[in-house]
């Protein structure tokens, strides 16, 4: 609770801010007529489609109600059909299916039944078709799988005989194949004409993160590749398909290149942009400039998506987004040149009093420099309880923008710190590397140093510092309460490992292709020395050290950590008599994908740290009805608090 004489922040309801968005994932179709989105109606999604430059004609197609995945929903190049992906409750066995918008008509386009489909491309050449990935046939390869739109019909073009990835041209045909070696180190291959696969290039395992074919020009004559070999940062680079000769096209002094914007005809890159701090664009085709220079200066402050470019450039969909607003959606229309407001992506948060995430660059105790977030709250400039949130991966990032958890936390008058820890990308491949064998020693201390920043800088109190983390986020605070219970005053793992053991022999089959990648940066649990480093690197057998209150969170159908990871640390800890909480959802995975379930699950978390860090707090209300949630250990103290 907020000290007598401080201004207390207003709260942000649990519905709202865990709600799904009420539109997101808008994509423009190939001819740029038409968008398609998904939006919340109350509680489910729906596909809904609008002309490009008039939200007013929007309808929803009668594809019903869809759970979404990344990338949610695309468009056909026909321009009239829209792919949606679903699961069975959260098992990633993802089936794709199309909806004629025209119609409604709904087909399915890839088999189910525990298959999993990706997507892999479209072309303007073949429009009616699409190509995917499936592992029917075999669950640790996937065969590309071409598609009609219009009536389901497939076909296998390519039978996978253990590539970790597959490339094809404009024809749907596969021209490049990357192959995972026992060393974790990457063979691109090419396929001739007669189907023989010849060596392209070589990735070695310390690049093996941060290279790879990110695009392919129309007429085949150039792939276009992520490159961090020779160099730190990824580049993007050029590289003739014939004689392998390799141009740079664009280079940051400061990130990795992330994001290629393409031109659809050609397929050659119009812009690329490094997301440092903030994201920054670099020019890449001269003729494109005025429209990206443009689209800057309009952006006044944000950060400016590319979400795409439909063909001969006529138009484009442009997402806006800050820190402590909701992001707005846009098209600009390049003939008429005029850029339209299309909406926000929720406009639930109007008038909320939003906070400024801001970034920071802390000093790791090794000199690193960790690239950091901080979220103060409103009324409390100095020592106020701290949340500090780990992403997953761990080979991902935290970036700026609008996070919910952030504001959230921020509403209730905790400091929200989030450290992109070594082994984080998007910053070079030297950061990223010094995370090998690093799970659970270095990793942490990162961890730590950015929590002893904030104290340093005077943001947290150094008796009030919760640890919150989802997946590796998980394993580190489970690790964090074994290392470093002194520092920390709760702790949250929601589908955290506790035993690298038994994390690497339930791993999904569809993982097996880059394998070896894991054994690099972890350890081969075939060795004697490997077993013991993996032992040793596992919370489960450092139970005995942790003393501090853990709340822990499991989706039932995680195909990714399995629920005994986390019913076996609480079991253990249930044995030592430390506090602990389980709380499960059967009808959940990896991720916590329904709206009902997410909002349970927050509801106790912050019942969670007003007990132990003594921030505001919502009532209960209503808010685990309608869930799955099961508290399975502990809750005693789920109650309401006076």
């Amino acid at each position: 609770m907020a000290n007598k004489g401080e201004i207390a922040p207003a709260l942000l309801a649990r519905k709202v801010v865990f709600a799904d968005p009420l539109r997101s994932h808008l994509r423009l179709s190939d001819d740029g007529t038409r968008i398609a989105w998904l939006q919340n109606e109350g509680g489910m999604l729906s596909v809904m489609v609008a002309e490009a430059l008039d939200t007013a004609s929007a309808r929803r197609l009668t594809g019903g109600p869809v759970r979404p995945v990344s990338p949610a929903l695309f468009w056909a190049a026909d321009g009239r059909h829209v792919v949606v992906f679903r699961d069975s409750a959260g098992d990633e066995n993802y089936q794709a299916f199309s909806i004629d918008v025209d119609t409604g008509a709904e087909i399915a386009l890839t088999p189910g039944g525990g298959t999993r489909t990706l997507f892999n491309r479209t072309s303007p050449r073949i429009p009616s078709d699409i190509l995917f990935s499936v592992n029917d046939r075999n669950r640790q390869s996937f065969d590309l799988v071409r598609v009609n739109a219009t009536t389901g019909r497939r076909m296998t073009v390519f039978e996978n005989p253990g590539f970790s990835r597959l490339h094809a041209d404009a024809g749907l045909a596969v021209c490049f194949g990357e192959r995972v070696r026992q060393d974790g180190s990457i063979e691109v291959l090419k396929r001739q004409g007669d189907g023989e696969w010849v060596p392209f290039l070589e990735i070695p395992p310390e690049d093996s993160l941060a290279t790879h074919i990110d695009g392919l020009s129309a007429d085949g004559e150039v792939v276009f590749l992520l490159d961090s070999r020779g160099r730190d940062r990824t580049a993007l680079v050029a590289i003739d398909a014939r004689t392998a000769v390799s141009t740079v096209l664009a280079a940051d002094s400061e990130a990795d290149i992330a994001e290629v914007v393409y031109d659809p005809d050609t397929g050659w890159p119009l812009a690329a942009a490094a997301l440092a701090a903030r994201r920054r664009w670099h020019s890449i085709d001269a003729t494109f400039s005025a429209d990206l220079a443009r689209q800057l200066e309009d952006a006044a402050g944000l950060d400016l998506v590319i979400v795409g470019v439909s063909a001969g450039r006529r138009r484009m969909v442009i997402r806006l987004e800050a820190s402590d607003a909701p992001a707005q959606w846009r098209v600009f229309d390049r003939g008429k040149r005029r850029t339209l407001q299309l909406f926000p992506e929720r406009d639930d948060l109007e008038g909320m009093p939003l906070r400024a995430m801001l970034p920071v660059a802390i000093r790791s105790r090794d000199g690193l420099t960790l690239p950091a977030y901080i979220t103060v709250p409103a009324g409390r400039a100095r020592r106020s309880p701290l949340v500090i949130v780990v992403h997953g991966g761990p080979y991902d990032r935290d970036d700026w923008g609008f996070s919910p958890l952030h504001q959230w936390l921020a509403s209730r008058g905790y400091a929200v710190l989030s450290v992109n820890f070594r082994g984080s990308t998007g910053f070079g491949k030297a950061f990223t590397n010094a995370a090998d064998r690093e799970w659970g020693g270095r990793m942490q201390d990162d961890l730590d140093d950015g929590v002893a920043w904030a104290v340093k800088e005077g943001i947290a109190d150094p008796d009030r510092v919760g640890f919150f983390g989802a997946s590796y986020g998980g394993y580190a605070a489970l690790m964090a309460a074994a290392k470093s219970p002194d520092l920390y005053s709760c702790f949250i793992d929601i589908c955290g490992p506790s035993n690298l053991l038994s994390f690497i022999e339930r791993i999904p089959p569809y993982w097996h292709s880059w394998f070896a990648m894991i054994l690099r940066r972890l350890a081969d649990p075939e060795t004697t020395q490997g077993r013991k480093w993996l032992q040793e690197r596992s919370p489960l057998v450092h139970v005995e050290q942790m003393i501090r209150p853990m709340l822990i969170a499991q989706g039932l159908r995680d195909v990714r950590v399995n629920p005994a990871e986390s019913r076996n640390i609480a079991h253990a800890l249930l044995r030592r008599n430390v506090p602990v909480t389980l709380v499960t959802f059967p009808d959940e995975g990896h991720f916590l994908v329904g709206q009902r379930n997410r909002i349970a699950l927050m509801a106790v978390v912050e019942q969670f740290l007003a007990c132990h860090l003594g921030g505001l707090h919502e009532p209960l209300g209503d808010d685990l009805l309608g869930s799955s949630l099961t508290v399975e250990i502990g809750g005693e103290w789920l109650r309401p608090l006076s």
